[in-house]
């Protein structure tokens, strides 16, 4: 399909979630110049896409990081969980960027040898609505939620209950909230990039926001560049 040079952002998505769901997302990639491309549950492999957007979503299953499931977890995907674990390989595999939210940094904390919280207390707070800025985190200056940012406090949504556990090896934490919670995480080639928040819900209000969303769509240009 022709997409007039925009770069090609893959969004997973389950339509057990509904299709709603993932607009918020696929809005805010289109706002800074690239072409959103659905992934659904199965999708086998990659198809040609500039860039991977891992979004929000229910529970990641506790078996793929080896552990039993907590009382308190919530719905699964398992079929989407393969599949962003699939999809996930096959872009660090092809040098990809790849842009986690929520989910998707937990996804790939997984993916890389990591584990989760599977239950976080005090975390979930969408009854205030979903742009609400709940907490302040503080940010590595020198990251690329950093540079986003310009500067090294800054305020988030907060609309999970899970979290990063153990850090997966190759992962670097760059954003932590005050009760320690790892609230953004890096590769060191900068491929890599996820977030703990949603910035898609704030991309049309806070600079930064939208500007981790330019610079991850700058960085799949440079990847259109390199395999065009």
């Amino acid at each position: 399909m022709p997409n007039n040079g925009r770069p090609r952002i893959g969004i997973t998505t389950s339509p057990r979630r509904g299709a709603e769901y993932y607009v918020p997302y696929q809005r805010a990639v289109e706002a800074v110049g690239a072409q959103p491309v659905e992934l659904p549950p199965g999708t086998a492999s990659l198809p040609p896409v500039d860039g991977l957007l891992l979004p929000g979503g229910w529970d990641v299953d506790p078996a793929l990081y080896g552990e039993e499931p907590d009382p308190k977890i919530g719905p699964i995907d398992r079929d989407l969980d393969d599949t962003e674990l699939r999809l996930f390989g096959q872009a660090r595999a092809q040098g990809l960027p790849v842009l986690g939210i929520c989910r998707g940094q937990q996804v790939i904390n997984v993916a890389m040898g990591g584990s989760l919280v599977q239950h976080l207390e005090g975390h979930e707070v969408r009854s205030f609505g979903r742009g609400h800025l709940a907490h302040t985190i503080d940010v590595d200056p020198g990251s690329e939620l950093g540079r986003a940012a310009g500067k090294d406090k800054i305020r988030v949504n907060s609309l999970h209950h899970q979290a990063i556990g153990t850090l997966a090896p190759g992962l670097v934490q760059t954003a932590r909230g005050d009760d320690g919670t790892v609230e953004a995480v890096e590769t060191s080639d900068g491929l890599i990039v996820a977030v703990q928040c949603h910035p898609e819900e704030l991309a049309c209000d806070l600079p930064w926001a939208r500007r981790l969303f330019e610079r991850f769509v700058e960085r799949a240009r440079r990847s259109q560049t390199l395999r065009s």
